[in-house]
């Protein structure tokens, strides 16, 4: 039942986000979790243009953006799913969400894809304490979700934070 749960949360989650349906506002750059990937270091409401650089060719799919009278885009990589926002038509994009999808991407702290359980409650420490199999994170605007399925890391997402 647990890991029902577990999977159900990250699953709502995923589909929000993939539907576009988290709105955020235009802020500074995050002071939220960070994540490294191809050599850029990134966070949510970061603009997103070097880190679209580095997926290299992907065709994002875009929307209206539910926020001001800008624009949606996600971007299906082989690595990731990043989804970035801007605030004018035509404006520059900013990141909204980023979900890992391999084990060739980690989280600033060093947790991955496949990584045990305990090297999420060692990098994150006391915090560390799951619901339903997945640990919740908040820091600056930024939310980071870890979802834990015996005993390895099965799923790492952020999302910017309204």
């Amino acid at each position: 039942m647990k890991k029902f749960l577990g999977k159900m949360v990250a699953l709502a989650l995923a589909l929000t986000v993939l539907a576009g349906g988290f709105c955020v506002n235009a802020q500074a750059a995050s002071r939220g979790y960070k994540f490294k990937y191809k050599g850029v270091t990134a966070g949510m409401n970061d603009k997103a243009d070097k880190l679209v650089e580095k997926l290299g060719d992907v065709t994002p799919t875009k929307k209206k953006s539910c926020a001001y009278n800008g624009e949606s885009f996600t971007y299906k990589a082989k690595d990731l799913t990043l989804v970035t926002y801007t605030t004018e038509k035509g404006g520059t994009e900013y990141i909204q969400s980023v979900k890992f999808k391999t084990k060739n991407i980690k989280t600033a702290e060093g947790v991955k894809i496949g990584s045990k359980e305990s090297t999420v409650k060692k990098k994150y420490g006391k915090r560390a304490k799951p619901e339903y199999g997945v640990y919740k994170f908040k820091k600056g605007k930024t939310m980071l979700y870890i979802t834990v399925e015996d005993e390895k890391v099965t799923e790492i997402e952020y999302l910017a934070v309204v």
